[in-house]
């Protein structure tokens, strides 16, 4: 996780963007005279790279021309890259830009909620580099993360998802080598033998701040049932949510984001406020699970309960239907593809959908709990991750620290409604 902007304004080499310009836009007339760069990201907005907004000028055929452009690099600190995995995830990212985006923009005719990727790969220099059209120059913007979502925006992030999950699963049925080459391309950086030790000592982590939080606010006893619960999930923290990511029927399979909240979206609005468009940024973690793992992932980090009580239905309703009409685009050319289009509408019920979402539920709890500190820090408190080790999750007094009053509003909230609506029954 990247909380700093360390080298965000070191410029980038005019030659090597001059040569990216001219293969993407099949124009050898392009001639670049500078490229400037800043920072890409607001403070704590980014946490497993560096990035950087690059304004670049230059001529097009003798005249001005000008772009900017979003640069992404992996940030200098080898022991931060080694602790949390930061070659994994930059290498992956890589993989989902050049070898898994293609197949399902093609697939979908560009029925694709991402940002045009102009290189992904190594430099001149040989080094990890991607390069995106910036957003901002099309009118997209980030939201506050501390306020989180409204309908409107969640609506449309639910639709994305939906459509995205429907291009893998029309996909198996029109084009299954295409699909295996494509899940193969990518890799699970997170529940892996690899990353076993440090995410299990995170989510121990994230697990005892919960409790410290919970038991700190219980004056009056009515969460000591909960808590009782909630501890019994100590030392099972990473069985718990690899099971949920790793254990799945083939059929529910499909490629997913794999890190959707708020800080990976990117909206654009109407004139009256409302969200018109969503772009889904921050690839490093897409990997091939259940559809209900991204849902939980948003739904649990970027919305309030409140929220949820009033919207979680009829968001899971948009999302079916999302997936169900563009199922029906992408399957209904032959008679053959109906058959599958028959049987996937009736896999994917709403009813369906709901029962996979109860069954999962844990991890949206789990991954609630990993990642709160994340969406909640101050901006002007941000640890510095440089001089964390895997040892200070085993003692976590430094991020304990951190923690804000919306920190422990947001998790005894959620974990009231998981305790009340009865999922934690059967801890």
């Amino acid at each position: 996780m990247d909380f700093d902007t360390e080298d965000s304004g070191e410029n980038e080499n005019v030659a090597f963007i001059e040569k990216v310009l001219q293969s993407c836009e099949n124009d050898l007339s392009i001639k670049i005279d500078s490229v400037e760069c800043e920072p890409g990201s607001r403070q704590g907005d980014n946490y497993m790279s560096l990035i950087k907004r690059a304004a670049v000028q230059g001529k097009r055929r003798d005249l001005d021309y000008q772009r900017k452009l979003i640069v992404k690099r992996q940030i200098s600190s080898i022991s931060r890259r080694q602790l949390f995995r930061c070659d994994e995830a930059f290498a992956n990212e890589i993989a989902a830009y050049t070898k898994v985006l293609p197949h399902l923009r093609r697939f979908s005719s560009n029925r694709l909620p991402y940002p045009k990727c102009l290189f992904a790969g190594i430099d001149d220099a040989e080094k990890e580099v991607i390069i995106l059209e910036d957003l901002r120059e099309s009118g997209f913007d980030m939201e506050d993360r501390l306020k989180g979502l409204d309908y409107s925006h969640c609506s449309l992030v639910m639709q994305e998802l939906g459509n995205l999950h429907a291009i893998s699963l029309a996909m198996k049925v029109k084009e299954p080598e295409t699909f295996d080459t494509v899940r193969q391309s990518i890799s699970e950086i997170v529940y892996c033998p690899e990353a076993r030790e440090f995410i299990s000592n995170t989510l121990e982590c994230s697990l005892r701040d919960t409790l410290t939080s919970l038991k700190a606010t219980n004056t009056d006893g009515h969460l000591t049932d909960a808590i009782g619960k909630i501890e019994r999930m100590q030392g099972c923290m990473y069985d718990i949510m690899s099971r949920h990511v790793l254990e799945n029927e083939e059929s529910w399979k499909v490629i997913c984001h794999g890190d959707i909240w708020i800080n990976n979206l990117m909206f654009r609005q109407r004139s009256t406020g409302c969200a018109e468009h969503v772009k889904l940024v921050d690839l490093q973690t897409m990997r091939c699970t259940s559809p209900v793992i991204d849902i939980l992932h948003f739904i649990y980090t970027s919305t309030v309960r409140a929220f949820r009580q009033t919207h979680l239905d009829q968001l899971i309703t948009d999302y079916q239907k999302s997936l169900i009409k563009s199922l029906h685009i992408y399957l209904s050319s032959q008679s053959a593809q109906e058959d599958a289009f028959n049987r996937l509408e009736m896999q994917f019920s709403l009813d369906s959908i709901k029962r996979e979402l109860q069954r999962k539920m844990l991890y949206g709890l789990g991954n609630s709990m990993w990642l709160m500190p994340a969406v909640t820090f101050h901006p002007n408190r941000i640890p510095d991750l440089n001089s964390v080790t895997i040892t200070d999750f085993g003692n976590s007094t430094q991020m304990t620290q951190m923690l804000t009053p919306e920190y422990h509003r947001r998790i005894r909230e959620m974990v009231l409604e998981f305790y009340e609506e009865g999922l934690l029954h059967n801890l």
